[in-house]
């Protein structure tokens, strides 16, 4: 049997404000990459720590595609600029924007071009000597023709009457100006910058005609009325003028800039504003402005970082003393690439989202001979037999990349931990013992350090499996080394058994119930077990979560204040002992209010009700609980209506509820319930402005019902219409469907594909009143139907009803091959 293990890196450095761990390695010449781990929130934290007076240090700011109006990732901005002599050691997305079009919100300046002025928006600024500035500004300009000198108007932008308008490639090709005005096209003398006058030779006069091509590095002047009037009368082919762009009060020769919409960090004081966490990207620099960073928070992923309010954020970077910080674009959007690599989590689901700027660190240092090499992983955990793949790096001394010739590189390890080929292949031994790795070129080597581990414990989910006869579970077990550290095995390599002959098990986990009782489902693998207990057929009552470990909850929100809201232990106040789970909720204005609370738990079979002990606190909120099925189906259910909410007060109160009133997700309006399901959050909600405030609610006592499927002595007339759960479902051949009629009526039940043709009809009769059940086998189906999802369908006339309304009910199931 192959192991695959898990490898991961060791925090080396810990931040004591922030309870968690804290990786970090030289990216380049006076920067630092830090990735920060903090368990709290959680919070999955990547900064970059650059010395500003590193002199081969440069910033850039880089627009997508180089043209105002386009979307580009930040890892291809990153990718298109870094070539020898300017390597991109880090770069960050940039402003918000115009999600149709991909213009920049904010002003931008690039390389000293002025790409766009926004007098009301701030910006993060750096000089031609690399020193900072955050603020807002104001845009004027000015075209100088020795005494003659005209007020410019804006840049790259619509031309309105008598305005002069100034243009360069980012606006595109041409002006695309119409002809009632006269243009100039403009060769630079000096390097383009804002805040420093430029002097530009005449190439061309035109006026008339409008939509002048502009021309890589040159420029363009357009002016309409009295400002046309002033170009053709003052300026001429071969004429030096002088042109002054301006974003002011701001540092003079400003050489690159880009946009963000708040304050974090003003002059060390932290924005005050708490409310919603979102994945972040930031800058900041020290109050010597010799220290520049950059931050991206990920977020939006329960688990692995839940994004940060403007609060948390602006706190964060103080503690790297951070005494001036602007917040950029974040959410999707949020991306950090680190030498040609994302070092980040984006939030989207498709991964790194497309966006309209970016900021660069570049480093100008050129490439020199092989200086220092790197390990990776540079900590390992191992299963005794298991194989490691390593690999090496090398790099220069200005941290550049440099090729490690072939067969130069000499791997060896302690002969006590096992043994390595000059693959970098590391075979551990059967040990718990500690040790190392290491690569040599010459006299140039790095190590890793090896911690030899094995199997634990094994953790089997869902727990407890309670299923009927024909139903059918898939197990997922996980095992843990003697570090508490996830090893990453397939379910195969376990050996699965089932006692109390209650049904069968695969080599991968999937059991499938035959017979009723009691029994447990065990997963073994080298001498290690774990077991969950099993229960076929009667009735039961499962505890989903009595609250007494809150370790795996996260909290996320919309218009909350996170800051102030906790789930915690309360030993003063429970139905089951010692203690319950105490949610304490923030909620504010602006529309509608969600905490959520995030976990996931399995639950095996088809439970036909959930319930749930909350101890209130009278303000009347809404409580919810979202579940996903089988196919991934997000499910909605009310444990109160929106009014009256949570309206006990200081008392427990019993709240039961029915699987069969769960409503689809607005994301998935169509969806049809198939068990077995995952139980994702339990959340507070409020729509209603009047009724924000803060407080706290108690829960304990989370469980979930099944219905016996043991045959009653004497069959009662059903009192309600229902269509149930097929089982075994996913089946192949054969399934059987049960439903019931609480009155007489013509009943049809049909068999349909996903596109809605008809398969079969399995009953099309008048019936009494009763419960009733009929096989369905895909053996008398020609042709054979394929594997895939199909949907079976009860109908029947209710003449109880006056208008003798129809009773449908539509359920999916799985025909596996």
């Amino acid at each position: 049997m192959k192991i695959r293990i898990l490898l991961f890196s060791i925090f080396l450095i810990t931040v004591s404000i922030y309870a968690g761990s804290l990786d970090s390695v030289l990216v380049g010449p006076g920067v630092i990459q830090y990735h920060h781990v903090i368990d709290s929130g959680p919070w999955n934290i990547n900064v970059i720590k650059i010395n500003i007076q590193n002199p081969w240090l440069i910033f850039q700011s880089v627009k997508a595609g180089d043209k105002l109006m386009a979307f580009e990732k930040t890892s291809s901005m990153a990718g298109r600029n870094s070539y020898e002599t300017h390597r991109v050691v880090a770069a960050i997305n940039g402003d918000f924007y115009n999600t149709s079009t991909g213009e920049q919100i904010g002003s931008q300046v690039a390389n000293g071009q002025l790409l766009k002025t926004t007098n009301d928006w701030l910006n993060v600024a750096f000089d031609m000597d690399k020193n900072p500035i955050i603020g807002l500004q104001s845009f004027s300009g000015l075209i100088i023709k020795e005494d003659s000198i005209k007020s410019v108007s804006g840049v790259n932008r619509i031309r309105n009457t008598d305005e002069l308008i100034f243009y360069n490639s980012f606006n595109g090709i041409s002006t695309s100006t119409n002809q009632y005005g006269t243009e100039v096209r403009l060769t630079p003398i000096d390097s383009w910058f804002v805040n420093d006058t430029v002097r530009c030779i005449v190439d061309t006069v035109v006026a008339g005609v409008g939509n002048m091509i502009i021309g890589s590095n040159k420029a363009v002047l357009s002016g309409h009325g009295v400002s046309g009037a002033f170009l053709l009368n003052n300026l001429f082919k071969d004429d030096t003028i002088n042109i002054v762009l301006n974003l002011t009060p701001a540092l003079s020769r400003i050489e690159q800039l880009i946009g963000g919409n708040t304050w974090l960090v003003h002059n060390g004081i932290v924005n005050p504003d708490n409310g919603d966490r979102h994945p972040r990207t930031s800058v900041g620099f020290n109050e010597d402005s010799t220290k520049f960073f950059m931050f991206v928070v990920d977020g939006r992923q329960p688990g692995l970082s839940v994004g940060m309010s403007y609060k948390e954020l602006g706190d964060y970077m103080k503690t790297w003393g951070v005494h001036n910080g602007l917040n950029l674009d974040g959410g999707g959007s949020s991306t950090m690439v680190v030498r040609g690599a994302i070092v980040n989590s984006p939030s989207d689901i498709g991964g790194e989202r497309s966006v309209a700027n970016s900021l660069l660190l570049i480093s100008t240092a050129p490439t020199g001979p092989l200086e220092y090499i790197r390990i990776n992983p540079n900590e390992i955990f191992a299963l005794g037999g298991s194989n490691v793949n390593l690999a090496a790096s090398g790099f220069d001394q200005y941290y550049n990349p440099v090729n490690i010739s072939s067969g130069s590189l000499i791997w060896s390890c302690d002969p006590e931990i096992g043994i390595i080929n000059q693959n970098g292949i590391f075979t551990a031994a059967f040990d718990t013992i500690s040790g190392y790795i290491y690569a040599a070129v010459g006299n140039i080597r790095d190590s890793a350090f090896v911690h030899l581990t094995k199997i634990s414990q094994i953790f089997l989910e869902p727990d407890p499996v309670i299923l009927q006869p024909g139903q059918s579970q898939q197990m997922s077990a996980t095992a843990y080394d003697n570090y508490n550290n996830q090893i990453l095995l397939q379910q195969t390599d376990f050996q699965w058994t089932v006692t109390g002959n209650l049904g069968t098990i695969s080599s991968g986990g999937y059991f499938t119930a035959t017979n009723t009782g009691n029994g447990e489902i065990i997963a073994e693998i080298d001498s290690i077990s774990g077991s969950v207990p099993l229960t076929v057929g009667t009735s039961a009552t499962i505890i989903i979560d009595e609250f007494s470990d809150l370790s795996g909850y996260t909290l996320t929100g919309t218009r909350v204040n996170l800051a102030q809201c906790s789930f915690v232990y309360d030993s003063a106040n429970f139905i089951s002992a010692p203690v319950s789970g105490k949610l304490n909720y923030s909620l504010t204005t602006g529309g509608t209010s969600a905490l959520y609370l995030n976990k996931e738990i399995q639950i095996s079979g088809a439970p036909e009700k959930l319930s749930i002990q909350i101890y209130g606190d009278g303000k009347k909120h809404w409580l919810r609980g979202e579940f996903k099925d089988v196919d991934n189906e997000i499910f909605l259910i009310n444990f109160t209506n929106g009014d009256p909410g949570i309206d006990w007060v200081n008392m427990w109160k019993y709240i039961e509820v029915d699987l069969s009133d769960a409503v689809p997700s607005w994301i998935n309006p169509s969806a049809v319930l198939t068990f077995p399901i995952t139980w994702t959050r339990t959340y507070l909600a409020e729509t209603n402005d009047a009724k924000k405030d803060n407080g706290a609610i108690n829960l304990d006592d989370f469980r979930a019902h099944f219905i016996s499927t043991e045959v009653e002595e004497s069959a009662s007339i059903p009192l309600e219409f229902n269509l149930f759960q097929n089982y075994p479902n996913p089946f192949n051949p054969s399934t059987k469907i049960s439903w019931q009629s609480p009155v007489s009526s013509y009943q049809t039940l049909k068999i349909f594909d996903v596109l809605g043709n008809e398969i079969a009809k399995l009953v099309d009769e008048y019936k009494p009143a009763g419960s009733y059940e009929i096989e369905f086998n895909t053996l008398n189906i020609k042709p054979q139907l394929s594997s895939g999802i199909y949907f079976y369908r009860f109908q029947a006339d209710n003449p109880s009803t006056s208008s003798g309304q129809v009773f449908v009910q539509t359920r999916k199931m799985i025909l596996l091959k």
